[in-house]
């Protein structure tokens, strides 16, 4: 279809239908409905699951004990500090927790009000760049793209520090396009630092300055800077940082103790350049963002993107600013992060408000090709038939779906809440397939409602740590304490006995023998268990745990993790007299898991 008998995107998108020129005002207030609707979105399903791996224990852990036990200036993880992270984000899920007194509302809570506020912002700096309309559908696409709202609805670090990315680029684009702006500058650098005690890599707008010597901005012809305002800049950044390095290099320096020591160490350099020049984790190809997250997790920007070369190609050609920063900014961010060896797909999340901007002036021309409109109905319905389809398959007992989820305890609902989703999904695409954008939403809004209130919480059985600690609690008395090796945090979520465990980084074949050497020092008014997880113990040479000695409990993880007195060690092992490192947490959560 010719760009000229296209349908005005109003009547592709706008849902009141008998509006196809809105004024301002009126995208003012689609937005905030589209606002509202996303909130319903993000906190659907809020408190109804516990935190899951591999991040969200160790958060929300973290920031639980910052309360409980009073220490809230260094995170400790079960009694070890962690030196892994800036602890600005468990500062916050501490304050949610100390005012809610839920665990589960408040590691949700930053990352929901983080992205809200992204969103907000998005809407702001598309309004003043463009107008009303072109900020309603940065929102828009930014709202309905898979990523943001899978981690807004997520307990990580990613959307905080996206939202401390958005606010310096924010500023700086007010600044570099509609200004001089040197306030906005400056407090870009700022925001700029809070994102880096976040999470490090906060500094990402300051890439845009990259693009300024081949895109000049205008104003820098009636208004010339001085080199020094410029340079200024960065100090805000120092500044920002130092609310939080002073204090902890003060902290550090006055109590010279060795693990205080290790995390000034560990968190200025190790986690910093090391872990970006030489990582050690998460190790993927460098085009492992080009295939394997942004074709999938950024959809529909992913489509659109192939639909607005024309568009962008022209803005280089007239050199529109308003696109091509946002655009080359987005470009820089990939480029930078593929340079590292270590990669995760929500890396990426602070780059999604500006792809939304460089898109919505190109919306228009993108929703003239046929194929664009017709696949954001046709993916979205294919993906709820498939939902529909895997559930009639559960219902019916085909036996590859049911032995894949038979040990989680977690069907038949399973099955049903896939086929009520996927029918329902179904209906929302096929009743809004004339209005493409609107039928992507649709989809998109039901799942996510769909998973808050239902597919999450039936994961979460599978999931969550709360039945396995009910399950070892007939076996281990409520006097005991229980060891650790090799743990993870989510099972000290729930734990109701004093924890200890023998240092996450400490090798297996250590904390082994740290584990012999702790069971032997019971007594019998406390009675000591540990649990081994035995996927880590069958590699070791020598190992002193086997399953044939294993006290049993009724629960499937039973199968990995092993629980042992110290009858159950190996003859052959003995305890020693060598010092190892044992971190012991006493506080536990006030929930109901409570021994008998």
């Amino acid at each position: 279809m010719n760009a000229n008998h296209t349908p005005r995107l109003e009547s592709l998108l706008y849902w009141t239908g008998n509006m196809p020129h809105p004024t301002s005002a009126q995208w003012h207030k689609a937005f905030w409905w589209l606002f509202g609707l996303t909130a319903v979105a993000i906190l659907a399903g809020l408190g109804w699951r516990d935190p899951w791996p591999p991040d969200e224990p160790r958060f929300a852990l973290m920031a639980r004990d910052m309360v409980e036990t009073g220490q809230g200036f260094f995170p400790f993880r079960g009694g070890e500090i962690y030196p892994d992270k800036p602890p600005l984000v468990m500062w916050a899920m501490a304050f949610f927790y100390w005012l809610t007194g839920n665990l589960k509302v408040a590691f949700l809570l930053p990352s929901a009000l983080a992205s809200l506020a992204t969103l907000w912002l998005t809407f702001d700096l598309g309004r003043r760049l463009w107008e009303a309309r072109t900020g309603f559908l940065a929102a828009f696409l930014l709202a309905v793209t898979l990523q943001f709202v899978l981690q807004a609805k997520s307990g990580q670090l990613d959307a905080p520090v996206a939202f401390f990315v958005m606010l310096g680029f924010y500023g700086l684009m007010r600044h570099l396009l509609t200004g001089p702006h040197w306030r906005w500058y400056y407090a870009a650098w700022f925001f700029m630092g809070l994102g880096i005690i976040t999470k490090g890599v906060g500094f990402l707008p300051a890439l845009l300055l990259l693009v300024v010597p081949f895109y000049r901005p205008r104003w820098l012809k009636t208004h010339p800077a001085r080199w020094w305002q410029w340079a200024t800049g960065p100090l805000f950044l120092l500044l920002a940082v130092s609310l939080w390095l002073l204090p902890m290099l003060w902290l550090v320096q006055h109590s010279q103790n060795p693990d205080w020591l290790a995390y000034r160490d560990n968190i200025l350099f190790k986690q910093t350049v090391d872990r970006y020049a030489r990582s050690w984790g998460h190790i993927q190809p460098w085009w492992y963002f080009l295939v394997s997250v942004i074709p999938v997790f950024w959809l529909p920007q992913s489509l659109l993107g192939l639909a607005s070369l024309s568009c962008w190609k022209n803005a280089f050609k007239t050199r529109e600013q308003r696109i091509l920063y946002p655009l080359l900014w987005v470009v820089l961010v990939v480029v930078f992060f593929s340079l590292s060896k270590g990669k995760r797909a929500e890396y990426l999340l602070p780059a999604l408000p500006g792809l939304a901007l460089s898109f919505a002036p190109c919306l228009d021309k993108a929703l003239a090709k046929r194929w664009l409109r017709h696949s954001l109905w046709e993916l979205p319905l294919v993906m709820a038939l498939f939902f529909a389809a895997v559930g009639v398959a559960g219902l019916l007992e085909v036996d590859k779906l049911h032995q894949a989820v038979a040990r989680y305890g977690i069907e038949p609902d399973l099955w049903w809440w896939l086929l009520v989703t996927g029918t329902a999904a179904t209906v929302a695409v096929i009743a809004l397939r004339k209005k493409p954008l609107l039928a992507w939403a649709g989809f998109v809004f039901t799942l996510w409602l769909s998973l808050g209130f239902g597919g999450w919480p039936i994961v979460d059985r599978a999931m969550s740590t709360e039945p396995m600690m009910r399950a070892l609690a007939t076996v281990v008395p409520a006097n005991a304490e229980l060891g650790m090796v090799r743990f993870r945090e989510k099972l000290l979520l729930h734990a109701p006995w004093p924890v200890t465990h023998f240092g996450y980084h400490t090798p297996t074949a250590t904390q082994q023998q740290a584990a012999i050497n702790w069971l032997h020092q019971g007594s019998a008014e406390h009675p000591r268990f540990v649990l081994v997880n035995a996927s880590y113990l069958k590699k070791l040479p020598k190992p002193c745990f086997g399953q044939s000695n294993a006290i049993t409990y009724p629960h499937w993880a039973a199968e990995k993790w092993w629980l042992f007195d110290a009858t159950g060690i190996d003859p052959n092992c003995q305890p020693n007299d060598e010092s190892l490192p044992a971190y012991t947490r006493t506080t536990n959560l006030d929930s109901a898991t409570t021994p008998p």
